[in-house]
């Protein structure tokens, strides 16, 4: 045999033409194939066993089920809806709501100030109108042309009598001006 290593091993043809496997190789190999057997054997035997306790995983799912009754795990998710669908609301409610800090002198009665009759005296003027000041402070009344109409009705006697010419005497004198602006204005 022209290219064979005269050292190797020379096997011998078998009958059927295919060379023959040295018994070494052979008791090796037969090792090997009962490893592989043991080993799918206890992979067999494992799953077996998780085979098993899937069932029992199932068995204790139906079990639960059946304690909350066949739509129980249904009306639990349809109150959790409710539930998160209220909590929407309330948040929305809170987010709009103006917020008011509780006012303490809200429930306290604010003390009218006394009339002012007209007296031509400068002290009693003076106390008139601090009295107006401090109860315009104290009801939070920050509108001048509330302040006007609320102190004139403090205003009796001669001082009413006052105001009711003065502010004839304001309207003539708008009126005057709306009608000479508007004939100025068709010149």
């Amino acid at each position: 045999m022209v290219g064979q290593d005269p050292e190797s091993p020379r096997r011998a043809a078998s009958p059927s033409g295919q060379a023959a496997i040295p018994e070494d190789e052979t008791s090796r190999l037969a090792e090997m194939v009962m490893n592989l057997e043991e080993k799918v054997s206890s992979l067999e035997a494992e799953i077996t066993g998780l085979n098993s306790e899937l069932e029992d995983c199932r068995q204790v799912i139906q079990e639960l089920a059946s304690a909350f009754g066949g739509g129980g795990i249904a009306d639990m998710r349809h109150d959790m809806e409710q539930m998160s669908i209220q909590i929407g609301l309330l948040q929305r409610a809170v987010s709009n709501a103006p917020i008011v800090a509780h006012d303490a002198g809200a429930r306290l009665r604010i003390p009218e100030p006394k009339a002012y009759g007209g007296a031509h005296d400068a002290k009693e003027v003076e106390n008139f109108l601090f009295n107006m000041e401090q109860y315009f402070l104290a009801a939070n009344v920050e509108d001048e042309a509330k302040k006007v109409s609320t102190a004139i009705m403090y205003l009796t006697g001669d001082a009413k009598l006052w105001w009711r010419t003065k502010y004839s005497e304001i309207q003539a004198n708008q009126v005057r001006r709306g009608y000479l602006g508007s004939s100025s204005e068709g010149n």
